[in-house]
């Protein structure tokens, strides 16, 4: 019985038949084709492997597999997060510089606080000079202001006269040392390095070179934890790879007081140092010239 159908099958298979296209008017054989049963499974198999060929490589190797839902690239994905994060750092440095910029604006060119100041003080003056009357300076007054003396002419930060010349001018101030260590990277405008690297032991504290006020305090890409002071005369002093900060923006500071720790934060940096740079009307300096380390 299992004999007969195999035959059966097989004389179906092999069984030939023929595809015609005839002219309808003149009966005219246009086209012909012999197929059987096994032919025609074999071109059906193959159109169907090329079909799932194309239809794969399309999937692999072309964008149409990121709308599969579940298929995609994670390498790709996590591309997009690392960028994404670099985005994010990247837009908080420029508002960090941006804030920078404004705060060094605001102190260089606009003398709205100096105004007030002097506004505020003149207004003190009056009120005082209409509402007390004039008397003898008592033994305690006398004492106060001979002490306050002795302290303005000691004063790390006192200035004999206003020079013009920014050596002449600079060589007035009595200079802190930053931090206690070895220079190992020299200042060198034309490498663009335009302070001097101060190698020292982490967490080392980092001390304001004169006394003024915190115009810049954060974190940026390339210098990592940096911290800007604003002195007198136009004297600015920086402070960078800290690893971490005690000063904000707006904060006074006084010569030798402690404003950060030395680090290893930032891009620019191969190990725990401070870079240390002081400027003057917009040109840098080299520190080694007012301060002996």
């Amino acid at each position: 019985m299992s004999d007969r159908i195999k035959t059966k099958l097989n004389k179906s298979l092999k069984s030939k038949y023929r595809f015609v296209i005839l002219n309808d008017a003149t009966f005219e054989e246009l086209f012909s084709l012999v197929l059987s049963k096994t032919n025609l499974w074999i071109f059906l198999s193959t159109l169907i492997v090329i079909l799932v060929i194309l239809t794969s490589s399309a999937i692999i190797y072309t964008p149409l597999k990121y709308f599969i839902p579940g298929f995609g690239d994670y390498n790709y994905k996590s591309q997009i997060i690392a960028l994404t994060l670099q985005t994010d750092s990247l837009e908080k440095e420029l508002d960090a510089k941006a804030i920078k910029d404004q705060n060094f604006i605001r102190i260089i060119t606009d003398s709205g606080f100096a105004n007030d100041a002097a506004a505020n003080i003149k207004k003190n003056s009056n009120l005082a000079s209409n509402n007390t009357e004039i008397r003898e300076s008592s033994k305690e007054e006398l004492e106060l202001r001979k002490e306050m003396s002795e302290v303005e002419s000691f004063s790390i930060n006192y200035k004999k006269d206003g020079k013009i010349d920014a050596a002449s001018l600079l060589n007035e101030y009595h200079f802190i040392s930053p931090a206690n260590g070895v220079i190992t990277e020299e200042f060198n405008t034309s490498e663009k390095h335009f302070g001097i690297d101060i190698v020292a032991n982490r967490n080392e504290p980092v001390k304001a070179t004169l006394d003024g006020t915190v115009i810049s305090s954060g974190f940026e890409v390339e210098t990592g934890y940096t911290i800007t002071l604003q002195h007198k005369d136009n004297i600015v002093s920086v402070y960078k790879h800290n690893a971490k900060l005690f000063a904000t923006i707006g904060s006074a500071v006084k010569a030798g007081e402690v404003i950060a720790t030395v680090g290893n934060t930032g891009a620019l940096t191969s190990g725990p140092h401070l870079h240390f740079e002081i400027w003057h009307l917009g040109k840098a300096l080299n520190p080694r010239d007012f301060i002996v380390f």
